[in-house]
């Protein structure tokens, strides 16, 4: 079948850290896609060991970058996006490398974005990877409570529920497809925020100009979960990010009334959490995370380092 000459062109982006294998399975789904024009990015993100050779000695055609550094997801996604507008791209897929997907989902995606030049970014159906017939997350709202925001869908049953296009507040950054258009009008993703909720912001900022966040149930993708950061487990650098990110978000973009809302939320359920994780001997995940509200408060860097996050000599 002969490819329409204006077929938009799409720069799949995949950021890698320490996850070559979940990469190279990603890479083996993507270049099974039907869509019929389309560029592979993958950018290491830091790696202990770089990936290079193994990444393209499997996919010789894949546009591979490296970072040098961990600079998170927002500025290693970051490196892929300013690279696939460059060479002209009419949108831009930023997905998780722990995730598969399927072959027509670029197909549905570009279906859907197409009939409406307003939608900044579209967000697709999110299924659990170990168990397909649940969803992994479909989409999310702000809620200004315990967590910030509200994953709609987390491992419920794919059972119809999510099966209607809508718009929404956000979709999860684990597989974003974005317009050119809206990007050059939004900016990239703020890089202040490294990791978790800059995806948040994105959209908020979107829609704030007037843009749409649309959340799409027929294209499909399969998601592990948490591989590059620390696992499922309660203890890991993900909290302190959370509670970091949660504050640069309030700060950003919420009311007086949000605000207020935020922290008697915060100051009612932190000791709660405390209670419940110490019977679980997990009580340092909620430690981490107040210690990540309180830097973003007093405005200290991120403690890269410590967290695992960056290599001491990068």
């Amino acid at each position: 079948m002969p490819v329409p000459e204006r077929t938009p062109s799409v720069a799949v982006i995949v950021l890698n850290w320490n996850g070559t294998d979940d990469t190279l399975e990603c890479l083996a789904s993507l270049s099974r896609m039907t869509y019929p024009r389309f560029e592979l990015v993958v950018v290491d993100n830091g790696s202990r060991t770089s990936p290079r050779r193994q990444i393209l000695g499997a996919f010789p055609a894949v546009t591979y970058l490296e970072t040098g550094e961990n600079l998170g997801y927002a500025g290693g996604n970051n490196v892929g996006i300013r690279a696939a507008l460059a060479s002209g791209h009419d949108y831009v897929f930023v997905l998780n490398n722990d995730t598969i997907v399927e072959p027509d989902v670029l197909d549905k995606a570009i279906a859907v974005v197409e009939e409406d030049p307003a939608i900044a970014v579209l967000g697709v159906k999110i299924v659990a990877w170990d168990d397909p017939g649940r969803v992994w997350v479909a989409y999310g709202q702000v809620t200004y409570r315990q967590g910030l925001v509200r994953l709609i869908g987390y491992y419920g049953l794919d059972d119809g529920r999510f099966d209607q296009q809508l718009d929404v507040e956000w979709v999860p950054g684990t597989a974003m497809l974005m317009s050119r258009r809206a990007l050059e009008t939004v900016g990239l993703f703020d890089e202040e925020f490294f990791a978790y909720h800059e995806d948040v912001d994105w959209c908020t900022v979107a829609r704030a100009k007037g843009l749409r966040v649309v959340y799409s149930p027929e294209p499909r993708i399969y998601h592990k979960g948490h591989r590059s950061s620390g696992g499922k487990g309660y203890v890991t650098p993900r909290q302190y990010l959370a509670g970091r990110n949660m504050v640069l978000y309030v700060r950003k973009h919420a009311t007086p009334l949000q605000k207020l809302k935020f922290l008697a939320f915060q100051l009612a359920t932190v000791p709660l959490q405390y209670i419940r994780r110490r019977l679980s001997g997990e009580h340092a995940g909620v430690e981490s995370k107040v210690r990540g509200m309180l830097d973003a408060l007093r405005h200290r860097p991120l403690p890269l380092v410590e967290l695992g996050l960056r290599q001491e000599n990068a």
